[in-house]
C-alpha cells in the first residue's frame, strides 16, 4: 500500500495525479487548444473595442480567484500528499499546469468570468465616454451593486430602499445561479474521473463547501470589480494580483507547485518523513 494511502485509496494515487503534470509532450498536444485561445482573444479584443473594459476586468478578477485556489490546492498536496482536487490524464489536457489545474481550465475561467459580467443588468452608458468614466455614477445607478452604499438604510426613501434591494438581489441571483451551475458541471467532470475530489468534505454528496469556497468567491469578485468605479477596479485587481503573485512566489520557491514524487514511491520532494511515518501507523 505505501504512499497510496495519502491519496484516497480506490480513487486516485499521487502517480495518477502527476502523470501528465507539467509535461511538454507532443503526444499530449490537442488541437482544441488553438481555437480556445482564438475565442479568448476574440472576446477580450471585442470587449476592448466596444469599450466594455469592466467586462474584461471583471473576467480577470474571476480568473485570478481561480489561480489563487489552484495555488493553495497545490500547497495542500505538497504538504499532505493529498490535494483537495486533482486532474488526471483521462481528461486529455494539452498541458497540466498544477496538480488540479490545466490550460483548458485556465482559459475557461477567463471566459466564464467575462460571461458572468455579461449577465449583469447594466444602465446604458455606465462605461462613460473615456476609460476613467466607468461607473462614475455608481452611487446613483439603479443597476449597480453599490447603489446608495454611502447611505444607511434608514436615511433612504422607500423607493430608494426598494431600488437598492433589487440591485443587490439581481447581482446575488447571478452569483448563486452561476455557482450552482459550475458545481453541477464539476460533479459531471468528477463522475467521468477527469477531475478528482480527494477530501471527504469536497464530494458530490456534500457540495456545499465546493459551492461556498470553490465558486461563490469567483462570482463575487467578478461582480465587485465590474460594478466599481475604474479607479477602484484597478486598485482591487492590483491587490488581488499582488496576493496571487506573492503566493505563487512563496509556493514556487519552496518547490510546492511541481512534481512531488520522483519515481520512487518513497521518494517525495516535499512531504516530510513525519507524514511517511504516519502512513505506516495507518497501515
Amino acid at each position: 500500500m505505501g504512499m497510496t494511502l495519502l491519496s484516497n485509496p480506490g480513487i486516485t494515487t499521487p502517480w495518477q495525479l502527476e502523470e501528465g503534470l507539467q509535461k511538454f509532450d507532443p503526444n499530449l498536444f490537442q488541437w482544441s487548444i488553438v481555437p480556445l485561445f482564438v475565442i479568448l482573444f476574440y472576446l477580450v479584443w471585442k470587449n476592448i473595442r466596444a469599450k466594455r473594459y469592466s467586462v474584461v476586468l471583471g473576467g480577470f478578477a474571476f480568473w485570478l480567484m481561480d489561480v489563487f485556489n489552484e495555488t493553495w490546492n497545490s500547497m495542500v498536496y505538497a504538504t499532505t500528499g493529498q490535494p483537495v482536487w486533482g486532474c488526471t490524464t483521462g481528461g486529455h489536457s494539452a498541458f497540466q499546469i498544477l496538480i488540479g489545474y490545466n490550460i483548458e481550465i485556465s482559459i475557461m475561467f477567463m471566459i466564464l468570468g467575462m460571461a458572468t459580467c455579461y449577465m449583469l443588468e447594466t444602465t446604458a452608458g455606465y462605461e462613460g465616454n473615456s476609460f476613467w468614466d466607468a461607473n462614475k455614477d455608481y452611487l446613483r445607478d439603479p443597476n449597480n451593486l453599490y447603489y446608495m452604499v454611502n447611505k444607511r438604510s434608514k436615511d433612504l426613501s422607500p423607493e430608494e430602499r426598494k431600488t437598492k434591494r433589487k440591485a443587490i438581489l439581481k447581482r446575488m441571483l447571478v452569483i448563486v445561479l452561476g455557482s450552482i451551475s459550475a458545481v453541477i458541471i464539476e460533479i459531471i467532470l468528477n463522475h467521468f474521473g477527469v477531475l478528482t475530489w480527494e477530501k471527504p468534505w469536497w464530494q458530490p454528496s456534500f457540495p456545499f463547501v465546493l459551492f461556498i469556497i470553490g465558486y461563490v468567491p469567483f462570482f463575487v469578485s467578478a461582480v465587485l470589480i465590474h460594478d466599481a468605479p475604474r479607479k477602484w477596479q484597478l486598485i482591487g485587481l492590483g491587490i488581488e494580483l499582488g496576493i496571487v503573485v506573492l503566493l505563487l512566489i512563496i509556493a514556487g520557491s519552496l518547490g510546492m507547485l511541481g512534481h512531488q514524487i520522483s519515481g520512487d514511491k518513497d521518494n517525495w520532494v516535499w512531504v516530510g518523513k513525519w507524514l511517511k511515518e504516519g502512513t505506516e501507523l495507518i497501515r
